[in-house]
């Protein structure tokens, strides 16, 4: 009886069969496959709308932080040139912060002035005021800051 237990246990399958593996392979990549054209689409669906959240977002951050410590920025945005950044630069002691697209959006001064936004958190005011032409192929969106330093997103731009 031990005999042919033990001549049972040789007999066994010790492993996968090469189409079973096969299988298993093909499962995962079609999963994969669905899954990266589903987060594709959901990705670029709504990009300009999400990139201006992340972007609003990311200013409140700065006038938070700016109101915390007693620091000044200035806000960098080129009205002529769109770039995939925006550029916060603070005063006293000097330091730069860069906000990088997430979603490959570019940005632009809406309204075409060049000069940068100074926010002061003594006075609580940005001078002059933003907007921020948020823009990926036609879509676009607007990131607006109001002389108090809130921050809002808009379809349409002030």
């Amino acid at each position: 009886m031990i005999a042919t237990f033990k001549k049972s246990l040789r007999s066994s399958r010790l492993g996968y069969t090469l189409a079973e593996l096969l299988v298993v392979i093909l499962i995962i990549g079609i999963f994969a496959g669905t899954s990266s054209v589903i987060y594709r689409g959901l990705r670029q669906g709504r990009a300009p709308e999400r990139e201006a959240q992340m972007l609003a977002r990311w200013l409140t951050n700065l006038v938070t932080i700016s109101n915390r410590t007693g620091r000044t920025f200035l806000l960098n945005v080129p009205g002529n040139v769109t770039r995939g950044y925006v550029e916060a630069i603070w005063l006293n002691p000097s330091g730069r912060v860069t906000y990088t697209s997430v979603y490959g959006g570019v940005f632009i001064r809406h309204g075409g002035a060049g000069v940068e936004s100074l926010y002061t958190p003594q006075w609580g005011s940005m001078v002059p005021t933003i907007t921020i032409r948020v823009g990926q192929g036609r879509e676009v969106y607007y990131v607006i800051v109001s002389q108090s330093g809130r921050v809002r997103t808009s379809r349409f731009p002030p």
